[in-house]
C-alpha cells in the first residue's frame, strides 16, 4: 500500500532509533507521545483506504489555511499561502540593569525556518502540535540536518534586518530559492490562553506586511502557534543581555 513521503518522515525517528536516542536527543514528554500517537493513527488509516492520494496531489497549497485564533488578526483575504514553515529559535532581550525597577526590551529574534508547507496543507493539527515539542529541542548541530520530530528541511532563516524590520531569507542554497520576505508588524494579538507558556509566556501571533527589499512575490507573513519566547515582567536578577527559547509557525502569502 503506496503511503504518502511526507507522512512517513513522520515517524522516519520513531521506527528507526533505539530508545537511548530520545535522551540524547529531545525530551521525550507526554507531548511527544501524543504526536506520535496522531501519526500513527493517520498511517494506520492510510493503510486501510482504497484509493491513498498520490504522492503528486500530497501537499495541494489551496487547502492552506491560518488557525481559527488567528481571525483577529487581518485576514489574508486575496492572497495565497504559498509556503508554511516551523521556526526554532530565540527571542532576545536586553536590560538597562539587574533591577525590578528595569524592564526587558525586546531587541529581535534569531531563528531557523523548516518547511511545513505540506503538514500544514494536510495535517494541520499535527503542525499545531509541534511548537509545543520544538522549542525545548536544541537546533541540529549540522544546519542543514532535518528537525525533529517531523525531520522537516531547512528552508531558511528568521533575523532582524533592523531595530524594526523582521526579515526571513529564504535563499537556503544555490538550488533552494524561495525568496526574502522584508517585513513590517502591522498588527498582534496575545497568544490563547492555552499556548505553551514556557517560563514566562508566549509570545505573541503577529501580522507582517511586506515592505521594500522584499525579493519575491511575498505580500504578507504571519506568526501563529507560538510557543515559550516571552521575557519576565522585570529585569530583576537579568542579566544586560538574555535569549529565551521560542517556537512559532509562520505562513507566508503572495
Amino acid at each position: 500500500m503506496y503511503i504518502l513521503p511526507w507522512l512517513l518522515c513522520l515517524v522516519a525517528v520513531s521506527t528507526a532509533a533505539p530508545a537511548t536516542f530520545y535522551d540524547d536527543a529531545y525530551d521525550y514528554s507526554d507531548n511527544l507521545l501524543n504526536y506520535y500517537g496522531k501519526v500513527s493513527k493517520k498511517i494506520n488509516k492510510l493503510r486501510h483506504t482504497s484509493s491513498p492520494t498520490k504522492a503528486s496531489e500530497s501537499c495541494d497549497r489551496s487547502k492552506i489555511s491560518l488557525p481559527a485564533y488567528a481571525s483577529s488578526l487581518p485576514s489574508p483575504t486575496g492572497l495565497t499561502a504559498t509556503y508554511v514553515a516551523l521556526g526554532r529559535g530565540t527571542q532576545n532581550y536586553t536590560c538597562a540593569d539587574s533591577t525590578a525597577s528595569s524592564t526587558p526590551v525586546a531587541i529581535g529574534a534569531v531563528a531557523n525556518l523548516y518547511n511545513a508547507t505540506c503538514l500544514a496543507a494536510n495535517e494541520p493539527d499535527l503542525l499545531a502540535d509541534l511548537p509545543t515539542i520544538a522549542y525545548k529541542i536544541a537546533l541540529p548541530t549540522n544546519e542543514y540536518a532535518t528537525f525533529p520530530p517531523a525531520n522537516l528541511e531547512l528552508m531558511g532563516h528568521h533575523f532582524f534586518y533592523n531595530a524594526t524590520t523582521p526579515e526571513f531569507n529564504l535563499d537556503t542554497t544555490k538550488d533552494k530559492q524561495y525568496g526574502i520576505a522584508m517585513t513590517n508588524k502591522e498588527d498582534s494579538i496575545n497568544a490563547p490562553s492555552d499556548a505553551t507558556k514556557g517560563e514566562y509566556g508566549a509570545v505573541t501571533w503577529l501580522y507582517l506586511e511586506a515592505v521594500a527589499g522584499t525579493v519575491g512575490d511575498y505580500k504578507a507573513v504571519y506568526r501563529v502557534d507560538t510557543a515559550s519566547g516571552n521575557c519576565p515582567t522585570t529585569c530583576k536578577g537579568m542579566p544586560s543581555a538574555f535569549e529565551i527559547q521560542y517556537a512559532a509557525v509562520y505562513y507566508f502569502y503572495t
